[in-house]
């Protein structure tokens, strides 16, 4: 049986409800279904889901996956201080927690994956992303510190 690739799934037409779900539909699953089924290590799994996203990006450069990041409607990515060793991703809008109130945490696991994936793709490295800031944790983006080694 043939796997699905990221190709693969491209913006479909529905009559009813065009190509995209609401941010809401994907919340719930995301903070609460995951959650329910994983328990604590939801969040570890969806690091490495998000990491195996990234990897199969159809990327070549830190800037293209950067846009690729805004196409996927992921958030709008930054890039600070990027050495080739170490840098900052700043994300704004951010798909899972921007707008939701500061309960003390840092939740973006998933899109934490995503870069540390995508950025292993474009560089042929091994990468390590970890969220410093976060809305929910009262900031007003996300911040991953990425390292390269």
């Amino acid at each position: 049986m043939k796997e699905l690739a990221v190709a693969d799934i491209k913006p479909v037409e529905r009559p009813s409800f065009k190509s995209e779900i609401p941010l809401t539909t994907f919340r719930l699953l995301r903070l609460f279904g995951f959650r329910e089924v994983f328990g604590e290590s939801a969040g570890p799994v969806l690091y490495m889901a998000g990491k195996s996203l990234g990897k199969q990006l159809e990327v070549g450069t830190v800037d293209g996956f950067l846009d690729q990041l805004q196409v996927l409607k992921i958030g709008y990515p930054e890039m600070h201080d990027f050495d080739g060793e170490r840098g900052i991703v700043r994300v704004h809008e951010c798909m899972t927690c921007y707008g939701l109130p500061d309960i003390g945490k840092l939740i973006c696991d998933f899109e934490n994956g995503v870069i540390a994936g995508g950025l292993e793709k474009v560089t042929g490295r091994r990468v390590n992303a970890v969220q410093k800031k976060g809305w929910t944790n009262g900031d007003k983006y996300c911040e991953f510190h990425v390292v390269l080694f």
